[in-house]
């Protein structure tokens, strides 16, 4: 996921494993090595990693890395800057030691998919809606939270950034500081919740709601993420 250099020869490495959840371990004399690390070092590389932790200790100890899938496919920019997105929002979402096997799965497909295509704004909603599932933050998107009337329609629905939740018109009165979204954008959110990430990659979202979607999303996973994200900037960057 990230590394960094530490002392003359060696590298702090973080990484997502499907057994042991995200973990952060030293590779001593990773810089020198041709043979323990070679290519494996690098954020979006797949690896098999031999390494072993001591009981109290902070950091695994890693002896060893197999190359299985380099991050060639995703040497274009505009597949790093999104590839690199996807992993940041990944990276945030997780705790070290905390296995989930269905955000490994996730990231692991995510990455395939845009390695074989472009980025589009389904593929990338639909990643967001299954990374928030799976770490626990499911949003609720089909009903008032406080009166439980259907929001899926031609009505506008009303985000609550202090409760995290939607309300209808009629549960909004009063409250102004509430951001309005349509229903539309909500049906289409929640179809796509039952989306792989194959079958998002050829959705065409209408135009109204690409940007309504992402904004959407944004406000979903803000309260989550503890730090801004660096590859948003790359991405604006790239137009």
């Amino acid at each position: 996921m990230r590394s960094r250099p530490y002392g003359e020869s060696d590298k702090i490495v973080t990484f997502l494993s499907l057994d042991f959840g995200k973990l952060t371990g030293i590779a001593k004399g990773a810089k020198n090595s041709r043979r323990r690390f070679a290519n494996c070092l690098d954020p979006l590389t797949v690896v098999r990693v031999h390494f072993r932790t001591r009981l109290g200790a902070t950091l695994a100890f890693m002896e060893s890395c197999d190359l299985l899938v380099p991050p060639s496919a995703l040497a274009e920019p505009s597949k790093l800057a999104y590839g690199s997105y996807l992993l940041e929002l990944v990276d945030q979402l997780t705790d070290e030691a905390h296995p989930v096997p269905e955000v490994f799965n996730l990231l692991k497909d995510a990455l395939y998919e845009l390695g074989e295509g472009p980025a589009t704004a389904a593929f990338l909603r639909v990643f967001e809606l299954q990374l928030l599932r799976h770490s626990g933050y499911d949003p609720q998107l089909t009903t008032c939270s406080r009166c439980q009337r259907v929001l899926v329609g031609e009505q506008p629905a009303y985000y609550d950034p202090m409760q995290v939740s939607f309300v209808c018109g009629t549960c909004r009165q009063g409250r102004e500081s509430l951001i309005e979204f349509s229903g539309v954008t909500l049906a289409a959110l929640t179809e796509m919740k039952e989306l792989s990430l194959q079958q998002a990659r050829g959705k065409r979202l209408r135009a109204p709601v690409v940007g309504e979607a992402a904004q959407l999303l944004g406000y979903l996973m803000a309260p989550h993420l503890p730090r801004p994200l660096r590859s948003v900037k790359l991405i604006a960057a790239l137009g």
